[in-house]
């Protein structure tokens, strides 16, 4: 809808200080015309909006101009203040609280209560006990004081690590937490796991954010770099929540006499064995021939462990 569209611009505008009309027509899919005229109507309705033409130019909206609540209707209102009252449940006395506060002014308390939040956004992990709830606020409260953390970490394969890290955002992706730091032993960018994080320390040494680069999830320097195999495994129909819990849909395929068949390209580490055998009887692996071998050799170990009683559990650690 126009409206809609015209409150967008008004706020892309103040968050950006800055956009041409070939921008403005980009973002919100219409033409540079379309993006002419709805800018002709917020000046009429008095929102302080400027053009500036030359190299540098486009259209910037008066300095400290802001929105009020009669931009917000109250289910909108309603389900910020929620998303941002969660996320301070996890993260504990953070600036969100300010935030969150004035959220709650602007919104109608009452009102809210007596509805059902039509999306709820909690952001807390299964499982979350004190110690990984003060990990998780220790690592916010360094994003936001600039201040670098002394971190024990731990890797996929296990090998675990001392390194000095400078946080610049938190990320939750799919179920799973990250921070995003300048890593000083890598002398690099990286994707920490929260909780492959053993401990964390706040030190007295600060940082300048602006120094690294903001992150981006196009960025493949940040991913796993490691080569992967291209596992294809079969397996039993009952373990169809399993399996789409941990990958896309778009890599199962339904055959004929029920079962069901992945193709996982992943990195061949002892992960993705205990991965597989976690699912016991409900899978086989077709391919490759050297990881149904490795499958056959884990299973048979496994067995002598318990039938001998001797334990096969390695004993070095780093």
């Amino acid at each position: 809808m126009k409206t809609d569209r015209l409150l967008a611009i008004t706020l892309h505008l103040i968050n950006h200080k800055r956009a041409t009309a070939r921008e403005l027509a980009h973002r919100f899919e219409v033409s540079q015309r379309t993006i002419q005229r709805d800018i002709d109507s917020l000046a009429c309705a008095g929102i302080p909006i400027y053009s500036d033409r030359g190299r540098g130019g486009g259209y910037r909206i008066l300095e400290n101009y802001s929105v009020d609540r009669q931009f917000f209707t109250t289910k909108e209102l309603g389900a910020l203040t929620s998303i941002v009252g969660r996320l301070n449940n996890l993260l504990g006395q953070s600036g969100l609280r300010a935030t969150e506060e004035k959220l709650r002014h602007l919104a109608d308390s009452q009102e809210s209560d007596r509805v059902h939040e039509p999306l709820i956004m909690d952001f807390t992990p299964w499982g979350l006990d004190r110690r990984t709830k003060e990990l998780f606020r220790t690592v916010y409260q360094a994003v936001e004081t600039s201040q670098v953390l002394q971190i024990r970490y731990a890797s996929p394969r296990g090998e675990r690590t001392n390194r000095q890290i400078e946080p610049l955002s938190v990320i939750i992706k799919g179920a799973a937490w990250y921070v995003y730091a300048y890593c000083r032993l890598r002398q690099a960018p990286r994707l920490f796991k929260l909780t492959r994080i053993i401990e964390a320390v706040t030190t007295t040494l600060y940082f300048v954010s602006e120094d690294h680069p903001p992150y981006r999830d196009e960025d493949r320097d940040l991913r796993d770099a490691r080569p992967t195999t291209l596992f294809v495994l079969r397996f039993s129909p009952s373990a169809r929540g399993r399996v789409t819990d941990f990958v896309s849909s778009e890599n199962v395929h339904d055959m004929p006499d029920g079962t069901i068949m992945g193709f996982f390209p992943m990195p061949e580490d002892e992960w993705v064995y205990s991965w597989i055998l976690s699912f016991g009887p409900l899978v086989e692996v077709l391919e490759p021939p050297h990881a149904r071998e490795r499958i056959v050799e884990l299973a048979r170990t496994l067995s002598e462990s318990y039938s001998t009683g001797q334990s096969t559990l390695p004993t070095t650690s780093s």
